[in-house]
């Protein structure tokens, strides 16, 4: 599966960040908590990571 890392703000429309393919989304918020150096609560507290199912559009063109 295809995960992606989004901001998580309530003053801006959340944006996407970074993409990594693994086999669950536990996994990829691991992933992406260790290349952002946060724990797990912090992390959380920052970003979201969801299932990317359309993946056929790049992230240049903002997934539109």
């Amino acid at each position: 599966m295809k995960y992606g890392l989004f901001t998580k703000s309530q003053s801006e429309s959340s944006q996407q960040i970074n993409t990594v393919s693994l086999p669950t989304a536990v996994q990829a918020e691991s992933y992406f908590a260790g290349v952002k150096q946060l724990s797990l609560i912090q992390f959380r507290e920052l970003f979201v990571v969801k299932e990317i199912t359309n993946s056929n559009k790049s992230i240049l063109y903002g997934n539109k």
